[in-house]
């Protein structure tokens, strides 16, 4: 038994020395270290730039100086600082800097196990070469912080980009965004405009030249210095004006659906303001530009507009004018039926409201007898709206006489009275002052005197009201 414990004991060392060998064997075994690789910017992979409706996709790529062990990331940054130093030595010529929020880059290239390569794609805003096509565009990437003990050569850790954008696509393919009309768009009567109850609205389309693309958004500003500038050299006319804020609308903001060639900016001015402009007959002017484009390219000349909107428009609003006349100067003339036909001055100077008198009580006011006597009356006459007016002298005892600018269109100076035949028919523009003359003869009984209007369809037949009549001086 001594012995077999003896032995059993030997055994046991021995094993316990086996292991205790092969432990110490593997811990002298130990893993090589990785090679390092240097890393190197190549470039444009040449043959692989794509482009479609609104982005360029410029690949890159990078190379190892042997194959990797093991697979690891390279960051990249961008490098403006090089690009600028090229460009102010004139070693790239007729270049500019691309600006970087046109550029998408990504952070990192994933250089796979086995490879000596890397690729990123880097993605250019399509509207950014549009808009500088005369050039050509540069950016850098400068490589950094490989992963896995690589080591970026010095002399070679940046990736050149320089775009020609000829190279890509013809001038004629640029989108640009544009003001339908250019240079100076006329708004005259009936055309270039649609009607409402409130007043005029002038749609004034931007189009998209080319192939339409996703949803963006452009602005339209207003230069209102520019219309005062045109106005002195000559380009405008005298009376063009740009009207007050508060009297005017116009979209400032316009929205392209995704697909979409055109858009529509509305320009809006209300009845009141042609009524508040009738006299002077101006022209409303104004200066507009397109502005904050989200995509695309502003035309360098049908981007701006003038849009020049004629008085004449105001023919389309037939809506009544009030006006705020204080009525016609009267001449009574008493113990003659004459009027001032022989040269006598009149007996009563005043200014009556309407013509618009009857019975015993007139013209008791005018310190007359109330037979022989005579009246004239002159002044203006607003026209409240635009149609075929016919004035009335029918109920008119006695004689009548009407004239309109100076022609006379009623004329019965009688002893005869209320003839149904007094009237006559002449077209007038609304807004329009008119001279007007009545003459009124009273021989003996009764007198009345009506001066009254009426526009089919528009006006029923009434006394001209005192808002419409104004004194002559």
């Amino acid at each position: 038994m001594k012995r077999f414990l003896i032995l059993s004991f030997i055994g046991l060392a021995i094993l316990i020395g086996a292991y205790s060998c092969k432990d110490s064997q593997l811990e002298e075994i130990t893993k090589p270290e990785p090679e390092t690789r240097g890393i190197t910017g190549e470039g444009i992979v040449l043959g692989s730039v794509t482009k479609d409706n609104e982005f360029v996709k410029v690949p890159f790529k990078i190379s190892l100086s042997g194959t990797a062990t093991e697979a690891f990331q390279v960051g990249l940054t961008l490098n403006n600082d090089t690009v600028t130093q090229l460009i102010n030595s004139g070693t790239l010529t007729n270049t500019i800097l691309m600006p970087s929020a046109s550029v998408e880059y990504p952070n990192v290239i994933n250089v796979a196990y086995g490879t000596n390569t890397g690729e990123g794609i880097a993605t250019i805003r399509l509207a950014t070469l549009e808009r500088f096509f005369n050039q050509k565009l540069a950016f850098a990437l400068k490589l950094s912080q490989p992963g896995k003990g690589n080591k970026v050569v010095p002399t070679k850790s940046n990736i050149l980009v320089v775009i020609n954008p000829a190279d890509l696509f013809k001038a004629t393919d640029i989108h640009y965004l544009s003001l339908t009309g250019g240079g100076i768009y006329n708004v005259g009567f009936g055309s270039n405009y649609t009607v409402g109850p409130a007043g005029v609205t002038i749609p004034l389309v931007v189009n998209l030249d080319n192939q339409p693309s996703s949803a963006f958004n452009v602005n339209v500003k207003e230069n209102i210095d520019t219309i005062a500038t045109l106005v002195n050299s000559g380009v405008l006319p005298k009376d063009a004006i740009h009207l007050k804020d508060t009297e005017y609308t116009i979209d400032t903001l316009i929205r392209f659906g995704t697909g979409s060639a055109s858009a529509v900016v509305r320009l809006s001015i209300p009845w009141p303001v042609f009524d508040a402009n009738i006299a002077a007959n101006k022209k409303f002017a104004f200066a507009l530009s397109l502005a904050k484009n989200t995509n695309h390219v502003l035309h360098p000349t049908k981007s701006k507009l003038i849009v020049v909107v004629d008085p004449n428009v105001n023919l389309d609003n037939n809506s009544y004018i009030t006006g705020n006349g204080t009525g016609l100067r009267a001449k009574y003339y008493r113990d003659n039926q004459l009027a001032d036909f022989d040269g006598r001055a009149p007996n009563t100077n005043r200014i009556d409201e309407t013509i618009n008198f009857s019975g015993d009580g007139w013209p008791d006011g005018a310190g007359m007898s109330r037979d022989n006597f005579s009246v004239k009356w002159t002044g203006e006459f607003l026209a409240p709206v635009r149609g075929d007016y016919t004035f009335y002298q029918t109920r008119w005892d006695d004689g009548s006489r009407l004239f309109i600018n100076g022609v006379a269109v009623i004329d019965d100076y009688t002893t005869q009275w209320d003839k149904d035949y007094r009237k006559f028919t002449i077209r007038l523009e609304r807004g329009v002052k008119y001279k007007i003359e009545a003459h009124h003869r009273e021989n003996v009984g009764g007198q009345q005197a009506y001066l009254e209007i009426e526009v089919p369809n528009v006006l029923s037949k009434r006394v001209i009201p005192k808002s419409q009549l104004f004194p002559a001086p």
